[in-house]
This record gives structure tokens, sequence and C-alpha cells, in this order.
């Protein structure tokens, strides 16, 4: 009757909220820092990129003010026009292969919480062996398309600002 008992309890896991064991804990406590880390990572270059994207406005912006100088002045003035232009196109992608390369970085991050809540939960295999193979839902993210195109770059998400 004990050993039906213990292979019963066995069987259906821990029902409580608390963590199956301290390694299960800690592994928790990991991914919570990683997973951490990868959304300050994300934050940072996203204001890189909401940064070069307003530096890449300003230089297109300047292109306006051209006429308005005196003849002698406008080749110089385009010179540096463009030069800028480039540099901040640069930057510019620059900054959005490094959004690309972290949102890459964090799908991983997102997927090894997710299980690891799993874990600790102390929901029944089966429910956690059926949570797992739902599909993500990304109707969530932290991005979004702004209804004017022109702060958008073309076909990339402008992301969000952190929260604080």
């Amino acid at each position: 009757m004990v050993v039906e008992a213990a292979n019963h309890k066995e069987c259906w896991g821990q029902q409580g909220p608390l963590p199956k064991s301290k390694d299960a804990k800690k592994l928790d406590l990991f991914d919570w820092k990683v997973y951490s880390t990868g959304g300050l990572q994300l934050c940072i270059v996203n204001q890189q990129a909401v940064r070069s994207l307003c530096a890449y406005n300003s230089w297109n912006s300047l292109a306006n003010f051209q006429e308005l100088l005196p003849a002698d002045s406008r080749s110089e003035f385009g010179v540096v026009l463009e030069e800028g232009k480039v540099v901040a196109r640069t930057s510019l992608q620059a900054a959005l292969d490094s959004v690309d390369s972290t949102t890459c970085t964090m799908a991983p991050l997102v997927a090894m919480r997710r299980s690891s809540w799993l874990e600790i939960s102390g929901l029944l295999h089966e429910v956690q062996n059926t949570i797992q193979d739902l599909p993500f839902d990304c109707s969530g993210a932290s991005y979004i398309s702004p209804a004017n195109k022109d702060i958008q770059a073309p076909g990339r998400p402008t992301f969000l600002p952190c929260p604080s």
C-alpha cells in the first residue's frame, strides 16, 4: 500500500508551486538572469537603431537647406551632406543588423525561460508536454509597425522603447 502511494505521488509529480529541486530553482534563476541580460541588450540596440534613424532623417532634412545657401557654398555643403548621409546610412544599417542579431539571440532565451518555468511549475508532465507543443503567439511581441512609414526602415519592425 505504501509503495503504491509513493509510486502514485511520483507519477503525478509535485502539485504545488514550489520547485521540484534546488537544481531546478538554480536553473530558473540562471535562465532569468540570461533572459533579462538579453532583454537589456535588446533595449540597448533598439536605442542605437532609433538614434541612427534620427540621424539619418536629420541628414535627409538638411538637403532642403542646400538651395538657400549662396552658390559658392552649395558645392561644399553638398559634399558634406553626401558624406553625412553615407555615414548615417551605414550607422543605421549596422544598428538594424544588431537588432536582428539580438532578436535571433533572444529567441532561444525565450524558449529556455519558458521550458524552465514549465519545469518548476509543478504541473503534470502531460500538461507540460501539451503546453510545450503549443505555438508561440507573437501578438504580444514588443515591436509595432507605426502608421507613419517614414519612421520605419522598409521591411523591418520598429521596436518600442523598453519599459522602465
